[in-house]
């Protein structure tokens, strides 16, 4: 195996040279069908994923649950329910919530 050597400039800091793929013997590009950078199964589930596409694990139906849920109801300390809302110039405003 070949001697590992830690790299430092004329004032004794630390550096690392810059390489590539091609100077590393026996490293390979992976594809769907091989193993390589990473594993082959890997390569293929990155193949699969749209471009800009966003991880999402919410189910449809919790998505429409939250979509429809448009109010916050907040507690006072003596109990009573306000409502949340925005007015139609972006204002917010606490305003009694029904029973």
């Amino acid at each position: 195996m070949t001697e590992i050597r830690i790299l430092k400039d004329a004032e004794q800091v630390v550096f690392y040279p810059k390489t590539h793929l091609a100077a590393v013997e026996g490293l390979q590009v992976a594809s769907s069908q091989a193993d390589g950078l990473l594993q082959a199964a890997d390569k293929v589930k990155l193949d699969g994923i749209q471009a800009g596409a966003e991880r999402n694990n919410v189910t449809a139906e919790e998505k429409n649950r939250w979509d429809a849920k448009q109010e916050a109801i907040l507690v006072s300390p003596n109990g009573q329910r306000f409502k949340l809302q925005v007015t139609d110039d972006g204002k917010l405003e606490a305003v009694p919530a029904a029973e």
